[in-house]
């Protein structure tokens, strides 16, 4: 399941990033690439567009 954008926001570390764990739990490689944030979040649209 990808997160939602508030969710990728809560995961976020006391010092502002987050963990490789984290990233590989959403299916991001390390090091993250330019743009997985709005990656995951285009992703995350789609999804609740064709669940809906």
């Amino acid at each position: 399941m990808t997160p939602s954008p508030d969710e990728i926001e809560a995961a976020r570390t006391p010092a502002g990033g987050w963990t490789r764990a984290q990233l590989a739990a959403w299916g991001v490689p390390w090091p993250p690439p330019k743009g997985w944030k709005q990656q995951l979040a285009d992703q995350w649209q789609a999804e609740q567009n064709s669940a809906g």
